[in-house]
């Protein structure tokens, strides 16, 4: 959903190519998930994985206590 937004928005109101529209929402899509990626070592499960996005981890085995950004 997200890309398919990036990409109309660039083509319909920056009057980009089709290209250069889907390249950038590549981009934009790629950099919203490592955001969303705890970059503790040990963990590496998404902010959704953990309670309220940024405490304990709720994945089985994982010993992660706080999202890491």
């Amino acid at each position: 959903m997200l890309y398919n937004r990036v990409v109309h928005f660039y083509i319909d109101k920056k009057g980009f190519s089709k290209d250069k529209a889907n390249e950038i929402a590549q981009t934009v899509v790629q950099k919203e998930a490592t955001r969303r990626i705890c970059k503790n070592e040990k963990c590496k499960h998404f902010s959704h994985d953990h309670i309220r996005n940024a405490e304990t981890c709720l994945v089985d085995n994982c010993e992660c206590n706080e999202f890491t950004k």
